[in-house]
This record gives structure tokens, sequence and C-alpha cells, in this order.
């Protein structure tokens, strides 16, 4: 499995006011979790895809859930997916500030066994792990066969728009992707007591990144 036999160690990171503990992966992902392990076959007819172009698989996918209120639809490239995978195996978590109003809320996301799951930091940090207000999923099924992974978001709270998914799904593939970013992934689940909450702020700069999404 993704995960090692011995039991993780509970992250941490320090800010200015307080240092957080984040739990450990195994209680943040127990199985039947929303968002958890799923299939392409539970949501489409693979036999059906594998017969038409890569071309045509995007565009079907993205058209089976274009006007659907709390589903985000997407592809990736396989080298894209194998990347992310393997990054986010290694480094299965990072912060996400989510901007409202004047401020912002801080998300934090989990990864196993293709399913990225987000929630609030609070509420993660107070037990909340059964607790997910997006989950994505990647399928791997069409990988050998079209190079093309499938990715699927589904809202399962009220907390997130739409508009905010697609950004924190963009977001997250920039940190696994980017090596200045996944720099900053790995401080933070390997070396956690040497990630500062305000430096990642002012360097990392994810308000500034999650307003440029704007414009991809």
């Amino acid at each position: 499995g993704l995960l090692r036999a011995s039991a993780p160690q509970p992250l941490a990171f320090t800010s200015a006011r307080r240092t957080y503990v984040i739990g450990s992966l195994n209680e943040a992902l127990a199985k039947g979790t929303p968002g958890g392990a799923k299939k392409l076959s539970d949501m489409a007819k693979v036999p059906m895809l594998r017969k038409e172009s890569p071309t045509r698989v995007r565009e079907i996918w993205l058209e089976q859930f274009r006007d659907k209120e709390f589903v985000v639809a997407g592809t990736m490239a396989s080298d894209e997916y194998h990347t992310i995978r393997a990054n986010a195996t290694a480094c299965p978590m990072f912060l996400l500030p989510v901007p409202r109003g004047e401020g912002y809320m801080n998300m934090v996301w989990q990864f196993q066994n293709d399913s990225f799951m987000y929630q609030p930091l609070e509420s993660f940090q107070q037990g909340g792990s059964g607790r997910i207000d997006l989950g994505v999923v990647l399928f791997s099924e069409l990988l050998e066969s079209h190079k093309l992974a499938l990715l699927h978001g589904e809202l399962q709270s009220g907390l997130l728009s739409n508009a905010e998914a697609v950004r924190m799904i963009r977001y997250t593939r920039e940190a696994y992707l980017d090596p200045i970013c996944f720099a900053w992934v790995q401080k933070f689940n390997q070396r956690a007591r040497e990630f500062h909450y305000e430096d990642f702020i002012k360097e990392f700069m994810p308000i500034e990144r999650w307003h440029a999404m704007d414009s991809i």
C-alpha cells in the first residue's frame, strides 16, 4: 500500500500564534470516508471509452459534468499523473489558503490511493477527520491505452463553490508539478518543524497564486 506499516507520526508546524498538530494520514483517510477510492466503471462505460480517441475521451468526460454544480471534471496526461502521484504519495498533505472577504480560510488536503480530500485546517485540528468538503479522484484506467488520466472532483458540503474547487485543484496540481512549489510541500511533510506559516504566506505567496489562477 501507499502507507508504511509503522504508525505515522503526527505532523506539526508553527505559526506566530500557535503550533498546529494535524494528526496522521491513517486517521485522516479512514476507509469509507467521502471522496475515497472509486472505480471509473462506477461512473462510465469503460469499454466504450476505450474505443474512442484520447481527444474524444476528454471531450466526452468534460461534457458529461459541464453543468453539474457540485462536480469538477478534468484530465491530465500520463506524465503529469505519474509525477503528481509519486510526489503526493511521498508528501500527501499541504495547506491551501482560500480567500474569504478580507482574509482567508486555511484548507488542508490529504492524498491516498489516487484520492485527494480537502477540509478546513481547524476542522481537522479539532478531530473532524471524517469530514470532507471536497473529494477528488484520479482515474488511471485509461493510462495504458490512452496516456490519459481522468479527474473527478465532488463538493461534499456547502462550504466551497464550484469556482473555488476548480482553483483548489489547479493549486494542488501546481504544488506537485512545480519544483519550487514542491520544495514547500516537502518541507511541510518531511521537516514540518521547519515549516513556518508566516514564511509560507510571504514566500510561497499562496494568495497571490490563487488570484493569478483567474487568468489561467
